[in-house]
């Protein structure tokens, strides 16, 4: 397929952006790895209106701790808001192609989140592949959600759980399992560029194959990290929640809301996946925004239609994790 005319499909903030990116060593892993952590952003500085706080949910059927980021309103105290005194909370999972990523990169972002809405995030730690393939990471999300729907703090009618790329994938794999176990859906799950489908099915992830610029996200490295997360799975029989595309029967999950960019290798897999959703009777709400690469969600945002996804995910949000203001659960 040809390659994406870059001048044309994005935004011009963001090429101006992907021009100064470093370019992508899709040599290994380890190239990989290192690629991503020379394009990114310095940690943001604390913001004197929220308290960060780390800590540790226990783990349980033999899984190991999993190590977490509070992010509360600065003077909530840990006691909670609101009349009930239990929280509203957002469970985040960081992106980073199942490979990637860490706690501190989305500092800002979740900053962002609780000023603007009142609500509480925790950030989770889960583990990386290839180091620990699946389904090692979705049991750290399983074994945090786990552990705040159980704490006493946390009120379990407003607790959603969230993430971008392979983070918005993990919620989606969660909310599978949990269905699969008999728990209770989350309010709301929130996909924000959701990766779900390892099998190269679509002509959006095999245009990736040529993206038209260096910054874009490569076929090539979407094959790596499905490799390195799928593990001894590859090739054989994939499970739904490793890849939640491969799902045949999505009725029974929790409302969701997903974001996509026009120019992003996940925009087909993600357009099935939300109209599949919708026809097995799960609230859904979708959006697509031109001009928007993967990758395109921050705080703050840097473009029209960036700051519009933005906005979109905060009144998908809003009702959900907005603090009690009488009455309580």
């Amino acid at each position: 397929m040809p390659a994406i005319d870059v001048t044309r499909r994005i935004e011009p903030g963001t090429v101006g952006v992907l021009d100064r990116l470093t370019r992508w060593d899709l040599t290994s892993i380890e190239t990989i790895r290192s690629s991503y952590a020379a394009s990114g952003a310095p940690p943001a500085p604390a913001d004197p209106r929220v308290t960060r706080s780390d800590a540790v949910i226990a783990g349980a059927y033999g899984r190991p701790d999993v190590r977490v980021r509070w992010y509360r309103p600065a003077g909530s105290g840990p006691a909670g808001s609101g009349p009930s005194g239990r929280l509203p909370c957002l469970v985040w999972l960081h992106g980073g192609g199942y490979i990637m990523g860490t706690l501190d990169e989305n500092d800002g972002r979740l900053d962002r989140m609780v000023i603007e809405l009142g609500c509480t995030v925790v950030s989770v730690d889960w583990r990386l592949a290839p180091e620990h393939p699946y389904p090692e990471g979705l049991d750290d999300a399983d074994t945090v959600w786990r552990g705040l729907s159980g704490d006493p703090a946390v009120d379990p009618a407003r607790l959603a759980v969230g993430g971008a790329s392979a983070g918005a994938g993990l919620a989606a794999a969660l909310c599978l399992r949990l269905r699969e176990t008999g728990q209770p859906q989350p309010a709301l799950q929130l996909l924000i560029y959701p990766m779900l489908d390892d099998r190269e099915l679509t002509a959006s992830i095999r245009a990736s194959e040529d993206p038209g610029h260096f910054g874009l996200w490569h076929l090539a490295a979407n094959r790596l990290c499905w490799r390195a997360y799928l593990g001894s799975l590859r090739g054989g029989d994939v499970p739904a929640t490793a890849a939640p595309a491969r799902a045949e029967e999505l009725s029974g999950l929790a409302p969701a809301f997903l974001g996509v960019g026009d120019v992003d290798a996940f925009l087909d897999e993600n357009l099935d996946y939300a109209a599949r959703l919708s026809r097995s009777g799960v609230p859904t709400e979708l959006h697509v925004y031109p001009g928007v690469i993967h990758g395109g969600f921050g705080a703050p945002p840097g473009t029209p239609r960036t700051a519009q996804f933005l906005r979109d995910i905060y009144a998908a949000l809003a009702p959900v994790l907005a603090p009690v203001l009488g009455g309580g659960h």
